[in-house]
């Protein structure tokens, strides 16, 4: 009665005729008059006139009562609740929302009665169930008691005067008692949940009932809901509120939603649904991705604290859950300010509960466990579960396996429930159950539950993007026989299960038995190698350094390998967290003779990583993408398979430790990243070869890597200067202008370039007339202490009709890549920029017609081979002793690229499977075949060791043998150390030369993606690197480019470089403003060279990052 309210209206007297009894205008308020019900406006309060304060008058009494409430009290807390409130009472008391009616009117307006306090700061809040006035029936009183039963202040509470209205005066037998009972004990089952919500109100004002609306706010339709609420985010509650109804029209909000009572997931989301609630029902729904506390119920809350708590946890799209528990002694003041309670946060992430206690001021005196955890949305049974205890200070963690009898698993709801857990309340666990994971067995295009059963897999929709729907088996894959362990690794075989038939592709049949080969290299490397020792399979030609003595001390290793048997998996534990950073014991292990299938867990979903592609940010997005490798002439582009390939990731950990995986196989391939987290290889040949290094920091993971595959090279000094290049210089006179332009404009600058303009009809180590004055103003420029670099591309011109040294000596020598001898003899001929001679280009023709008609038959140079070598090194030296000097050289289009499909004039010889093997990657243009836009996959290469090998295994290393004899040419024909840039590029190219990021576009998107490639070449173990500034394809615009100088000043390798038929974009082509901001910047840089150059020492000598990204320190 505290509004404040008098039967009488202002005094037994009236109230005085003023303006505040009768003020000019009077609100629209009950009967029009201003003391309506109420005391005379002009009445005197401590705080001032009644017609001021009026409206303070309730919450100047929870003001007196909290006084006398502590001093009545002392360190207890206690229950207020006041009728009248303005903001600000909700610190001290709750609300209920008055005297209301039974009637079912009634019944609906306290949902949005409850949503407003919530929104005015008064979480404890309910109506009274049942309704206060006139008489209940039966059937409003038990949809009223149901839903009230979620009221945050729940309270059945009616008038003197009319009929009894508590659940047990309808009847022991009643449906309303039962009802009431059963949502009752609902409600003690959450009241952990619901202390927890009231703790995040005090503390950090988030709402305890809450809209719909408030969790899904970009969906428009829900900011109409008031029919449902939520208890926080997690709990959804849909009453009856209407006579005679048993099904009620409901919205699903855009989630993964389980039934509360039946544990089972809905179908439905984001969708208006009738849910059928019969009468002693109420809908009530858990949101996936909720971890709700739990405590058994009684029948006060003093017994059920008493109780074993537990944990409902709900998996949500990603089988990931998070949640919270707050706990004290429930009674006393000031525990959150005193520290006087417990608070945890629990997460899942792939299958691991993590209960981790982030404050410990309270030992409850009942000794509560934790007894019972409850997972919906487990799609199989696990096979284990495992509990740890975290230990503090000096307590190690203690591992227990639970025994199948404390492990139910509901297969039909897919519920899994853990019980007998004895888990102290106030200490940090993990419980671990083997989360199963959806590894696609159809990853193909166009599945169909026909596809998918014919190969043993099992079929089942999903409706989330890219989530496969055909998918393997749990013991789908190899079973391991007898394991040979010495104290340096490990030997065994494994046999394929074949429960489920073939791994279902005809023309790539599976192999049987495989041995596995286990090497501890040293403290922090380990090898695992998988193949078919009846075959003599491919096998990666590159040399990695490790160790000629393994690591045999098993204390010095930072590491342990389990082996699971069926199916077979191997797995790599790092000691000191006992973090699984590999886990490949999952289904789907595939090896057959052209395709090959792995599948790992990962320890968190921060990895980077695997190119060379475009990635649109450097830690990967895991949300169910799959991303090509295989070398192409490719310029950047979204998920598009590039000019190199580097099959190594890093990977964080939960601890913030890092590792780094190389898959030795260069095949054509690709990657499958999972949320849970996992990651799944494909490959469609040679065998797998893994090396791990442990780091443990991420800087010491690229050191580690450096060491195995070979340090960075250490560029000269003076390549670390500012470069210019352009693709479309008509003459040598345009690059002296733009050299006398940058020397007057004192920019600084360094190198320039030449590119194919250079050469006559773009043959190599051929001097156009047009560029007959170039030696010489190379040798002035070199003479002025500037440095020259020249383009080089592999292919080499066989239709001359004049006398081309470097055709006919490389003929001479057998050095060009050939068909297999069994089929022909000849040379695998392609297109690539060379023309033939005596025609007239006509560069407005449409590219196929210049292929078709201009240009000539090309072919290739085997670098493999040791003849090779040494004719390739006479060449260059040739040209630099009877043509022109040069200090450094770019070789290009050594994916190899050619302009036509595979070769001239002709399908592919050989076999056709090679072309369009049995599994294809999602390449570009995957439906052209591997041969689009390079050589047939059947052109044969000679290995040093005479090993005869196809294009098909060594293609993605066809630039990595350009590379080396490449340097080597250049440091023995300039006896200087000088600097090689290649474009295709594999592990350990970083040996010996830089990279450029391709042939970029003049756009923004280009700009940021500059610094996500550098940064993951980083990892690859090649230091020297950058893109064109400013950008290759189309034209410039001034404030993008300006914007690119400036970041390109900071890149390792700083070079300007634009393509045929778009402006200039060097610095000196735009106005003197671009000039100085180039010139300004680039002194920063040259300021910083003698630090720059430290950092490449260091990359040379150490395997340190140079661009690094910030998350390595």
């Amino acid at each position: 009665m505290n509004e404040v309210a008098n039967f009488k209206k202002g005094s037994k007297t009236g109230c005085a005729d003023n303006n505040l009894n009768y003020p000019p205008y009077t609100p629209k308020i009950l009967d029009e008059v201003m003391y309506s019900k109420t005391l005379c406006m002009d009445a005197k309060q401590a705080w001032g006139n009644h017609y001021d304060v009026h409206s303070l008058y309730g919450y100047s009494m929870v003001l007196a009562t909290e006084k006398a409430l502590q001093r009545v009290f002392g360190e207890h807390r206690t229950l207020m609740l006041t009728r009248s409130s303005f903001p600000g009472v909700g610190k001290y008391s709750g609300h209920w929302l008055g005297d209301n009616a039974a009637t079912w009117n009634d019944l609906r307006w306290a949902i949005p009665g409850m949503l407003e306090f919530g929104l005015f700061g008064i979480p404890y809040i309910g109506a009274d169930i049942c309704g206060f006035f006139d008489n209940t029936s039966e059937e409003l009183c038990r949809r009223w008691m149901q839903v009230g039963a979620f009221y945050p202040f729940s309270r059945n509470h009616n008038a003197q005067g009319y009929k009894v209205q508590d659940p047990a005066s309808f009847g022991a037998d009643s449906v309303l008692l039962k009802s009431s009972k059963h949502y009752l004990n609902i409600r003690y089952t959450l009241l952990p949940y619901l202390y927890t919500l009231f703790y995040k109100a005090h503390t950090t004002g988030e709402t305890v009932v809450r809209p719909v609306m408030h969790e899904f706010f970009t969906d428009s339709n829900t900011w109409t809901v008031d029919r449902q609420f939520l208890w926080g985010k997690h709990l959804l509650i849909t009453p009856v509120l209407d006579p005679g109804m048993d099904n009620v029209r409901a919205y699903i909000p855009d989630a993964v939603w389980y039934d509360y009572e039946t544990m089972e997931q809905l179908s439905e989301r984001r969708n208006h649904v009738d849910m059928h609630l019969p009468a002693e029902k109420l809908g009530l729904h858990i949101r996936g991705g909720a971890i709700l506390p739990t405590q058994e119920p009684n029948v006060t809350t003093t017994y059920s604290r008493r109780n074993p708590m537990g944990l409902i946890i709900a998996l949500d799209d990603n089988n990931q859950a998070a949640g919270e528990l707050f706990w004290d002694d429930g009674d006393s003041r000031e525990t959150v300010e005193k520290g006087n309670y417990i608070h945890y946060t629990f997460s899942v992430v792939s299958g691991i509960l993590t209960m981790q206690v982030t404050h410990a001021g309270y030992k409850d005196p009942n000794n509560l466990k934790f007894d019972k955890i409850v997972v919906l949305g487990v799609p199989f049974a696990p096979r284990f579960v495992i509990v740890t205890h975290i230990g503090t200070g000096t307590t190690g963690n203690s591992t227990t396996t639970m025994p199948n009898t404390n492990i139910e698993y509901d297969g039909a709801k897919k519920v899994l429930s853990l019980h007998g857990l004895s888990l102290t309340l106030g200490e940090t666990y993990q419980v671990e159950w083997e989360a199963y994971q959806r590894f696609d067995c159809h990853p193909e295009e166009n599945p169909t539950v026909a596809k998918c059963e014919a190969r043993g897999c099992i079929w089942e929709s999903s409706t989330i993007d890219r989530v496969p729907h055909c998918f393997y088996p749990r013991d789908y894959g190899y079973n391991v026989t007898e394991v040979t362990e010495t104290n340096s690794g490990m030997t065994f075989d494994i046999t394929r299960n074949k429960k489920y038939g073939s791994s279902g592709r005809p023309d790539s049949p599976d192999i049987d038995t495989l041995r596995v080969d286990i090497r501890y290299h040293r403290s922090y490397m380990l090898q695992f190698k998988i193949w078919d020792p009846a075959t003599d399979r491919y096998e990666v030609p590159v040399q990695l350094t490790v160790p000629s003595v393994p690591e045999t001390d098993e204390n010095k290793r930072l590491y342990k390998v389990n082996i699971t048997k069926n199916p077979f998996g191997i797995q790599v534990i790092r000691k000191t967290t006992g973090t699984k950073i590999w886990d490949s014991s999952m289904p789907g292990f595939i090896f057959s003779d052209m395709f090959i299938q792995v599948s790992t867990s990962l320890p968190s979903e921060f990895v980077y990583g695997f190119g060379e592609t475009e990635h649109r940010t450097y830690k990967h997005d895991l949300n169910n993408h799959t991303w090509g490798m295989f070398a192409k002439d490719q310029p950047p582009g979204y998920k598009m398979n590039s000019y190199g390939v580097h099959p190594f990731y890093m990977g964080l950990e939960t601890t913030a430790d890092a590792h780094g995986v190389l898959l030795l196989n260069s095949n054509a391939m690709d990657v499958t990243f999972q949320p849970t987290p996992s990651l799944t290889y494909r490959t469609v040949g040679g065998i797998l070869d893994f090396y791990m290094v442990l780091g443990p920091t991420p800087e010491m993971v690229v050191q580690e890597y450096t060491e195995l595959i070979g340090r960075p090279v250490l560029p000269a000094y003076w390549s670390l200067g500012f470069q210019l290049c352009r693709y479309g210089y008509a003459n040598d006179t345009e690059i002296e202008q733009l050299y006398e332009g940058m020397k007057a404009a004192g920019i600084p600058y360094d190198v320039q370039y030449a590119d194919i303009d250079y050469m006559e009809r773009q043959l190599d180590f051929v001097l156009d007339s047009e560029f007959e004055n170039l030696p010489s103003l190379v040798d002035r420029m070199r003479g002025e202490h500037m440095r020259f670099i020249f383009i080089l591309d592999p292919a080499i011109s066989g239709n001359e009709t004049n006398h081309y040294p470097a055709f006919v000596n490389g003929k001479e020598a057998d050095v060009f890549i050939k068909w297999p001898k069994s089929i022909s003899e000849e040379i695998v001929w392609g297109k690539v920029w060379p023309d033939r001679p005596n025609v007239t280009v006509d560069e407005s023709k449409d590219w196929e017609y210049q292929v078709k008609n201009y240009r000539a038959y090309t072919a290739f140079p085997d670098f493999f081979r040791t003849a090779t070598r040494t004719w390739w090194e006479q060449e260059i030296k040739k040209f630099y002793n009877d043509v022109m000097k040069f200090d450094g050289l770019w070789i290009d289009m050594n994916e190899p690229s050619s302009f036509v499909h595979g070769t001239v004039d002709g399908p592919c010889l050989g076999n056709p499977l090679l072309e369009n093997p049995p599994y294809m990657p999602p390449l570009e243009s995957k439906n052209l075949g591997l041969n689009h836009k390079t050589l047939c996959m059947n052109s044969e290469h000679i290995l040093s060791n005479g090993k005869r090998v196809r294009h098909y295994d060594v293609h993605n290393i066809y630039g990595w043998s350009h590379t080396q004899p490449t340097y080597d040419a250049l440091q023995a024909v300039t006896e200087k150390r000088g600097v090689v840039v290649t474009r295709s590029t594999y592990p350990s190219s970083g040996k010996w030369a830089g990279h450029w990021l391709g042939d970029n576009t003049s756009s923004w998107n280009q700009l940021l993606a500059s610094i996500i490639g550098m940064m993951e070449f980083s990892l690859f173990g090649i230091s020297y690197t950058g893109a064109d500034i400013c950008g290759f394809f189309n034209a410039a615009e001034y404030e993008m480019c300006l914007r690119w100088m400036q970041l390109g000043a900071f890149y390792p390798y700083s070079r300007n470089h634009n393509g045929k038929g778009n402006r200039r974009q060097d610095p000196v082509s735009w106005d003197t403003t671009f000039a100085e901001a180039s010139r300004d910047v680039l002194n920063i840089r040259y300021t910083l060279l003698p630090y720059l150059y430290t950092l490449m020492y260091e990359a040379h000598a150490k395997g340190s990052t140079v661009v690094r990204p910030l998350l390595h320190e």
